[in-house]
């Protein structure tokens, strides 16, 4: 008979944590899409929904349209259409890169915040973000809180790891080459996941309780 050898569940658990830097590059990168899609689709959002309110009717179906078409299609369908867009159409696409390096704790963390393939993410999760406040804005919908989908936008950014952006859940691939250690590397992303919407979540609540106008 052919005994396998299995692991103790320690000596994983360390091996995973062993590539600390490599999460901790991924929720840095993370939080940046995170942050930049928010401010971003605030912006934007708040424009379409001032448009779809008071623009008139051509303004106001232009920003219908707009509301309804990123609402309506898939999140990874519009990332390829923004990524492939350009090769489709023989533009040229040039490499760039700016990013940051340091040291912690002995070890070498480089992030890059900022190329074509974050470049990408970037817009399709500003655009993403957009339709949805546009319409929180707007008091459309009530079924869901715009504190809900705030906090929940960490979680989407995972769908950049399909054109190569070292997010978390890209790290954790990683992670999981190095170690072959699957199970347990995606069940603390998931954890870290958890923790970091909830936390946004709360903090999201506190901060309506403390400025929300009674009997509104």
């Amino acid at each position: 008979m052919i005994f396998q050898y299995l692991p103790e569940p320690i000596d994983d658990l360390l091996s995973v944590l062993g590539y600390w830097d490599l999460m901790l590059s991924g929720f840095i990168m993370t939080m940046w899409l995170y942050g930049i899609a928010l401010l971003m689709g605030f912006i934007i959002g708040l424009s379409f929904a001032i448009f779809r309110q008071y623009g008139g009717w051509i303004l106001s179906r232009i920003a219908t349209a707009y509301i309804e078409l990123i609402r309506g299609t898939p999140l990874l369908a519009q990332l390829f259409l923004f990524y492939f867009l350009p090769y489709s159409l023989r533009i040229p696409i040039v490499k760039w890169n700016y990013g940051i390096n340091f040291v912690l704790f002995g070890k070498d963390i480089s992030i890059i915040l900022l190329n074509h393939r974050v470049l990408v993410g970037i817009i399709t999760l500003s655009l993403n973000s957009s339709a949805y406040q546009a319409e929180y804005f707007r008091g459309a919908i009530l079924s869901i809180g715009t504190e809900q989908l705030i906090a929940a936008l960490p979680k989407y950014t995972v769908v950049v790891y399909f054109i190569g952006v070292l997010e978390l859940f890209a790290q954790a691939h990683n992670i999981v080459a190095y170690t072959f250690v699957s199970l347990l590397t995606y069940i603390i992303v998931a954890i870290i996941f958890l923790v970091l919407i909830t936390t946004i979540s709360k903090g999201l609540d506190y901060i309506y309780k403390r400025t929300s106008i009674p009997g509104l």
